[in-house]
C-alpha cells in the first residue's frame, strides 16, 4: 500500500509540473498575441495617416501647378511691363513653393 501510495503521489506531482509549464507556455503565446495586436493597431494608424497624408499632397500638388502657371503670367507681365521678376521681389516666395513642391513630392511618392 504504501508503494502505491508513493507512486500516486509522484504522479500528481509530475502532472502539476507539466500543467504550471503549459500554463507559462500559454501566457507567453498570449503575451505575444497582445503584442502583436498593438503593432497591428500602429500599423493601421501609420497606413492611414500616410495615406491622409498623400492626398493632402496631392491636394498641394495641384495648388503647386496653379501657382506655376500664375507665376509664369507674372514674368509675362513683367516682361511686357519691363520689369524683372526679381524687381517684385517675388524670388524668395518662388524658392518657398519650390521646396513645398519637393515635400509634396516626397510625401506622394511614400
Amino acid at each position: 500500500m504504501n508503494t502505491k501510495k508513493r507512486v500516486f503521489k509522484k504522479l500528481a506531482q509530475a502532472e502539476k509540473v507539466d500543467l504550471s509549464v503549459q500554463k507559462v507556455e500559454l501566457g507567453l503565446t498570449q503575451d505575444a498575441l497582445n503584442i502583436y495586436k498593438a503593432l497591428n493597431k500602429v500599423r493601421n494608424k501609420i497606413e492611414s495617416d500616410v495615406s491622409s497624408l498623400k492626398k493632402q499632397a496631392i491636394l498641394g500638388d495641384s495648388g503647386i501647378k496653379n501657382f506655376n502657371k500664375k507665376a509664369n503670367d507674372i514674368e509675362k507681365m513683367a516682361k511686357e511691363l519691363g520689369v524683372s521678376v526679381s524687381d517684385i521681389n517675388l524670388q524668395k516666395l518662388f524658392a518657398e513653393v519650390k521646396e513645398m513642391k519637393k515635400l509634396f513630392d516626397d510625401v506622394i511618392n511614400i
